[in-house]
């Protein structure tokens, strides 16, 4: 199966995760991989005596030389989850995806065992100490069961429940360290005397010991690469995830460092070699006295179900993301509500499930340590490789220089582990390793089987990776047999001759798996982007090309194109297969330019043919260029007389309206005269004919000596004198305010509006910003206006206020005078029936204004009030004496 018929890579979830946690968070799940050591050291205590405390130490110095590479590596996809391993995928993509397969899924099985395992070892204390009725294996399903439901609750709870575990857990560490230092009861010379275990006798026996252990001290690992697991679920990635590595990183320090010197130093190798919920009694009872075993029991309980939830949370988002990127089954991909992916969790729990029931022996846990480091050996390369390849990629967060060799030389040491130290515990657990790390090819292989028969594509089970993945597996098989029949003649006495065997019969078997999965996938991925490539050659840009010099010589130019669809095939071997590679991108490339030669010559005949035609064209064009030109003039002269009827139509309309305003003024003014001759006869005349007759009568009086009554009728006539005056005046008034003669314009209009106020109860402010006075034609035409606006206001707005402003308008060349109201207003186009009803007060002010050089404006809504605007010239303006 090529690795390129995988759709895989290019149908990728688009999808983001919700970022909901924090550095503290992730640093609470982390530390459940530095909690795995407690149940590392009495395994190793046992096999390596006391010189695994300081093979411990190794191992956390390898982890710190691979971390800044790992945390560079994730950070340049920041919304991926699953950690360094499923990262790899992006790197190795190149190469071979069965890589980038092998990589997560051996990484997530070597997680699997431990999660069982964690959850016996915490179900033995509760059953120990707590309920004794209930069987270990059942408390150890329930609690994997009861983590299993908080992660598909949600990320989210599991920090909330990891917090609490971590803290306790790691306040209990710095007490168990912390209580026997300041006491005095650490024996530091104990503390600092390490003796290594071996199988024999020799240096090869020592150095075989010490490869068993750091082995399996690879599980120190987990406490740094454990907080890249939920980047893509982090709040701010680049500086909380660098905070969660660093923190998990001081924190695997206590674990693999502090801890176990100090309880060498105190319970010895015994101790620590034996159950430590009974023997760290001695090491808590020098501060906690009688509470020291319940201490040392629940630092167990919090460290293994810390060990339980996080493989949960963090390995089951790396076969996710996986699936996500095509390697996997998709239904591993699906995601609940809560953003959990419950399939990969739910997967996770059964199989841990499934390994606590068969007891978790601890060859089935050296060979998931093999799958796992492979899962974190080869980030350190993917690192490396970005490096070389892609030196240009942007990178959040670099790796400081000399770092990412550190992590190589790393992968390395564990490499070298895994060959000299793997043997120890086995054929049967190195078969059961190869087993784990062979089935993600086999679920990738099913994924590339669905995904092209989903694409309507062929399917081919004899390909060359099939075949080349198949002659690798009989050399395995032959290898295991022969090493069978060597190690069957060899003589059992002979430990170190049979050791040497294993160690050859491990190193081929790995060398199997690189060769086998790699090396197969690597080539079939660049044969397969050959096939692929060259078919797009030939149904593309080659089947055009034919096409096109068909037409060409059929004098179709329209259809003599070939579509240049040039795909460099990117090979990243110096290999035949690279050099092939090369060759078809030449290829390529000279199909292209024979394409674009062809487009040229195309062009050019195209370009003769248009120039005759355009020359026909030019012609037809100019003759109906001129027909639209006189169409366009006729239509113009059409508009145009259409436009001098309204023209002519609108100055009759205004000549008849002024015609009847004529009228009106005419009518108004003998009405004018009419009724002031009416009032003066009336009024004024009677009156004072009635004084005079009231003089005369007082002058009689006079002449008979009657001065009382002539005082009283003087003084009669005297008071009717004095209201006539006032009476006259008031005419006047009416006729002309005095004010506006003698004091201008402003206080007028201010009697004008208090006069409107006392009359109809409505609020009139009026706001004057003009100092200057204006000559008594335009102070009369303001006035006037302002007279009949308000007039109009009491009669017809119905408003609840007026107002009245008179402002400099265009610096001072002009000045503006504005009435409006809050009344009921009326629509625009009913104005000139005004007039033929009868109200000629609107029409009377715009003649007012015009006839003064003035402009004239009303805007009106109806409901929603009046506004009448009159400017009026600066040049009809005298500047007053300062």
């Amino acid at each position: 199966m090529t690795a390129a018929a995988g759709a895989g890579s290019d149908d990728r979830s688009l999808r983001e995760h919700p970022r909901t946690i924090g550095w503290f968070g992730t640093t609470a799940l982390a530390m459940g991989g530095s909690n795995q050591s407690l149940f590392l050291i009495p395994a190793l205590v046992v096999s390596q005596g006391s010189a695994a405390v300081p093979l411990l130490v190794v191992g956390l110095l390898l982890s710190w030389a691979a971390a800044p590479g790992w945390l560079e590596l994730v950070l340049m996809w920041p919304n991926r989850v699953g950690g360094i391993a499923a990262t790899c995928a992006e790197a190795f993509r190149p190469y071979s995806a069965v890589l980038a397969n092998l990589t997560g899924v051996c990484y997530w099985w070597g997680w699997v065992p431990t999660c069982g395992l964690t959850a016996i070892l915490s179900g033995s204390a509760i059953h120990q100490w707590v309920l004794p009725q209930v069987p270990v294996t059942v408390l150890a399903v329930t609690i994997v069961v009861l983590f299993t439901a908080v992660n598909l609750a949600g990320v989210r709870w599991v920090t909330r429940l990891a917090s609490p575990i971590a803290i306790g857990s790691a306040l209990l560490a710095f007490l168990s360290v912390i209580g026997p230092v300041v006491t005095g009861r650490t024996d530091w010379h104990q503390a600092a005397s390490f003796h290594l275990v071996s199988p024999f006798a020799g240096v090869f026996g020592e150095i075989t010991s010490a490869m068993a252990g750091l082995y399996l001290i690879g599980f120190a690992a987990p406490a740094f690469e454990a907080a890249t697991c939920h980047v893509g679920e982090t709040k701010d990635p680049v500086r909380n995830v660098k905070r969660a590595m660093i923190a998990s990183g001081g924190m695997a320090g206590v674990y693999f460092l502090l801890v176990p010197v100090v309880w060498l130093g105190v319970i010895g190798t015994d101790g620590l070699s034996g159950e430590l919920a009974v023997s760290l009694g001695p090491v808590y009872g020098t501060v906690l006295g009688a509470a020291a075993k319940s201490a040392a029991i629940m630092f167990m309980i919090f460290n293994m179900f810390h060990g339980t939830l996080q493989p949960l949370a963090g390995a089951a988002r790396t076969l996710s993301q996986l699936s996500e990127d095509g390697l996997l089954p998709r239904v591993l991909s699906a995601r609940s509500r809560t953003d959990t992916p419950w399939v990969a969790t739910t997967l996770t729990a059964v199989l841990a499930i499934a390994f606590l029931l068969a007891g978790d022996p601890v060859w089935m846990i050296a060979a998931a340590n093999f799958t796992y480091l492979i899962g974190i050996g080869l980030p350190s390369v993917a690192v490396w490789l970005l490096r070389r390849q892609a030196p240009d990629q942007h990178r959040p967060w670099r790796a400081p220089r000399g770092t990412v060799m550190l992590g190589v030389c790393a992968a390395a040491v564990w490499g070298l582990s895994t060959v000299l130290g793997f043997e120890q515990y086995g054929l049967p657990t190195v078969l059961f390793g190869l087993a784990l790390a062979y089935s993600g090819a086999v679920f990738y292989t099913w994924r590339v089987v669905r995904d092209r028969r989903a694409a309507g594509l062929p399917v081919y089970f004899r390909s060359m990776h099939m075949k080349l993945t198949g002659a690798m597996l009989a050399v395995m098989v032959l290898d295991g047999a022969g090493y069978l029949l060597a190690v069957q003649t060899v003589d059992r006495g002979q430990l170190m001759l049979t050791t040497v065997l294993q160690d050859i019969f491990v190193a081929v078997a790995i060398l199997t798996v690189t060769v086998g999965l790699v090396l197969p996938g690597t080539i079939a991925q660049a044969a397969g982007q050959l096939a692929a490539s060259a078919d797009r050659l030939a149904q593309g840009t080659l089947a055009d090309l034919t096409k096109a010099m068909e037409a060409l010589a059929g004098g179709r130019l329209e259809d003599a194109h070939a579509q240049v669809d040039e795909t460099p095939v990117a090979v990243h071997t110096r290999d035949e297969i690279g050099t092939m590679a090369e060759s078809f991108n030449v290829m390529q490339r000279q199909i292209a330019k024979a394409a674009i030669a062809l487009d040229v010559a195309r062009e050019e005949l195209r370009d003769h043919r248009d120039h005759l035609e355009d020359l026909v064209a030019r012609r037809t064009v100019a003759l109906e260029a001129a027909n639209r030109e006189i169409e366009q003039r006729a239509a113009e002269l059409a508009e145009q007389g259409q436009q001098l009827e309204r023209t002519l139509h609108d100055l009759e309309s205004v000549e008849r309206e002024r015609r009847q305003l004529l009228a009106q003024t005419i009518r108004g003014r003998e009405d004018e005269r009419t009724w002031l001759a009416a009032e003066l006869h009336d009024g004024p005349i009677q009156r004072l004919t009635a004084v005079r007759y009231g003089f005369e009568e007082a002058s009689l009086a006079l002449e008979y000596d009657d001065v009382a009554d002539s005082k009283a009728l003087l003084l009669e006539s005297q008071q009717r004198l004095e209201q006539e005056i006032r009476d006259l005046r008031s005419l006047m008034t009416e006729l002309r305010p005095p004010a506006l003669n003698e004091q201008g314009l402003e206080p007028a209009l201010r009697d004008l509006a208090s006069s409107f106020t006392r009359r109809t109860g409505l609020e009139c402010p009026v706001s004057v910003a003009t100092t200057r006075r204006m000559t008594p034609e335009a102070e009369t035409v303001l006035y006037r206006v302002v007279q009949e606006a308000l007039t109009n206001v009491a009669n017809h707005a119905h408003a609840g206020r007026a107002r009245v402003e008179l402002v400099d308008a265009y610096g001072g060349e002009g000045v503006d005078l504005t009435i409006d109201d809050d009344g009921v207003g009326f629509a625009l186009e009913d104005m000139p029936s005004f007039v033929a009803g009868g109200h000629f007060g609107l029409a009377g002010m715009r003649e007012r204004a015009e006839l003064t050089a003035g402009r004239y404006t009303i805007t009106s809504t109806p409901g929603h009030g009046t506004r009448v605007q009159i400017w009026m010239p600066a040049s009809e303006r005298e500047v007053a004496a300062s």
